[in-house]
């Protein structure tokens, strides 16, 4: 306790306190906010730094040469672990060494201190760190150190670790860029200035209130580093990464200040020209900024051989973020690439659509240039099969039903074809008239009879309600209707069903068509109404045809506001529903 007698009353301690204290508030302050390599080994030089100077504040603070000389012994392990933990710090934030995480550097961190703390705590035994005419001199308050050759041995140990450390940042001064040099300096001033503090006392006795100055010197660079780590943003993550996303981009921004200043520009603005080849554009839209918004920021903006769509954004006041802002950003989006190819796609849709009318125009004019001579030609068949021209052989018998059959199926093509056109361009005028569906379905089971006795398939009617009337035209739904089953038909297996039925319900009337056939796979419905398209039937080529039955009659419900769809069982059998909203029961028609 004799040791601690006097010491709260002097000044110097309360001095190196105070110091401390400031050390211990940074310290703490960085360790919770910041984050950076290296930080282990900071907080052990931060911590070996306040050991040191309580060492030194106590050794000030005591009057008699046994309690100095006692706290010079403690302040060892502080002074032994700075250089070392600071080297590695250094070597962790600057250069993020990888050889920090063996277990040799965490046994030099601990060992050496330790080893030098007792080397300078057996020295009344050897004498090698302080020689014996160590004292107090006669009028002074403070020992007169006299150090001996195990002294100089611990500073060239220490020595060995400063060195690298001013290697390591030589090197970082290297490749770093310039905006990093300010950090770097002061690494550099924090590493040589306790070396110079520490060379004047070895060699010029210089002291701090008679004490060695290594340890302040140390304190006063490190505590400068701390405000940087706190305030510089050079290693800040988050800054840094905003730094770099703002120049990566590859769109040219701008920011401007409330005065049409320009103050920051990324890369690609300086690369583009934009601050000195956009001309009287950019010097308009400067002038004007301040009466746009962003939906009124002007459309393209020239410059050189490119084309900018300028988006403006406020950059708000955080002080007062509804009325005053500090600038605008604007961003220059590059729409030169997509102007092109608009212009492109537009010239070839133009093109595609003339193609299209012209190719509409040529199946037309086809079509009806076909019509008159396909009449005559089934006309005269009709005619020769008839009797009438008199008695035809069996043999022309048969070649004449042949080529009547074909004509008949030719002029249904043609005029499924218009038909199709007309529907296309908006040019089918439909009836809008009561119609009732079960005789529609009547009439056309009985004149598709011939027809599926020739394919070896029953019809047959199921379910009527013949109270179902329809708003529509007559000859369009027969039509639709006579589609239908005949696709039931021809896609039915020998011997099949094909049955028919009208329902009505929930103010909608069904006529469905179920043909007892192979189904349809899923996913075909594109193809099932599609434009000259028809699913692939490997099995009987009779099932093959224009591809236009179904796409027109789903059009010709679509237009009579009603709808077509299927259900299918793979293997069974598919049922072909066409819906119509009910307009009234026969007897209000």
């Amino acid at each position: 306790m004799t040791c601690l007698e006097g010491v709260p009353a002097n000044p110097v301690f309360w001095s190196v306190c105070g110091v401390c204290a400031v050390a211990a508030l940074g310290l703490f302050t960085t360790l919770k906010l910041q984050k950076f390599n290296g930080k282990f080994y900071y907080a052990h030089t931060f911590g070996a730094l306040i050991w040191t100077l309580l060492a030194v504040g106590f050794e000030s603070a005591s009057t008699d040469f046994d309690c100095q000389f006692q706290w010079a012994i403690l302040a060892w392990p502080g002074n032994a672990m700075v250089p070392i933990a600071w080297c590695f710090f250094v070597f962790a934030y600057v250069d993020h060494a990888a050889w920090l995480k063996k277990r040799i550097v965490f046994a030099a961190l601990t060992l050496i201190p330790l080893a030098i703390f007792t080397f300078a705590a057996t020295n009344q035994w050897h004498n090698l760190v302080y020689t014996d005419e160590t004292r107090i001199l006669p009028g002074e308050d403070h020992i007169q150190y006299v150090h001996g050759p195990g002294f100089y041995v611990i500073v060239t140990i220490l020595y060995a670790f400063v060195v690298p450390t001013l290697w390591c940042l030589a090197k970082a001064f290297k490749r770093a860029k310039r905006t990093a040099w300010p950090l770097l300096i002061t690494l550099l001033l924090i590493t040589i200035t306790p070396l110079t503090a520490n060379a004047s006392y070895v060699i010029f006795g210089f002291t701090i209130f008679g004490l060695d100055p290594t340890s302040f010197m140390f304190t006063l660079g490190i505590i400068i580093f701390t405000w940087m780590l706190l305030t510089n943003k050079t290693m800040d993550m988050a800054f840094v990464g905003q730094s770099a996303l703002f120049n990566t981009m590859t769109e040219p921004v701008i920011m401007i200040d409330r005065f049409q200043n320009i103050m920051q520009m990324n890369a690609a603005a300086k690369q583009s020209g934009l601050h000195h080849n956009s001309g009287r554009n950019l010097k308009e839209l400067l002038a004007n900024i301040r009466d746009m918004t962003p939906s009124g920021s002007p459309d393209q903006l020239c410059i050189d051989d490119r084309i900018y769509e300028p988006r403006i954004r406020e950059i708000e006041s955080p002080l007062d973020p509804a009325k005053t802002i500090l600038g605008w950003s604007i961003t220059f989006v590059d729409i030169t690439d997509r102007i092109a190819v608009s212009a492109a796609l537009e010239e070839a849709l133009q093109r595609a659509d003339e193609a299209s009318r012209a190719k509409d125009e040529f199946i037309s004019v086809v079509s009806h240039e076909l019509r008159t001579p396909l009449t005559s030609l089934t006309g005269g068949l009709s005619l020769a099969l008839s009797g009438r021209l008199g008695e035809v052989n069996d043999p022309i018998l048969s070649l004449l039903k042949i080529a009547h059959r074909n004509g008949l199926r030719l002029t249904r093509l043609i005029d499924n074809i218009l038909l199709t056109q007309k529907i296309n361009v908006n040019a089918l005028n439909l009836e809008s008239k009561p119609v009732k569906l079960a005789q529609l379905l009547e009439e056309s089971l009985e004149e598709n009879k011939m027809f599926a006795t020739e394919r070896g398939i029953e019809l047959a009617l199921k379910d009527v309600d013949r109270n179902a009337v329809v708003i529509g035209d007559a000859f369009a739904i027969r039509q639709i209707v006579d589609n239908l089953l005949s696709n039931a038909i021809k896609f039915s297996v020998e011997n099949g069903v094909v049955e028919g039925s009208v329902i009505a319900s929930n103010g909608q009337a069904t006529l469905s068509i179920t043909n007892s056939g192979r189904g349809i796979p899923a996913g075909m419905e594109s193809q099932v109404f599609g434009r000259f398209e028809q699913v692939n039937d490997k099995v009987e080529s009779y099932t093959q045809g224009s591809g236009l039955g179904l796409h027109i009659s789903r059009n010709l419900a679509e237009k009579m506001l009603g709808n077509i769809f299927y259900e299918s069982e793979e293997g069974r059998k598919t049922t072909f529903f066409t819906t119509f909203p009910i307009a009234a029961t026969p007897d209000n028609a």
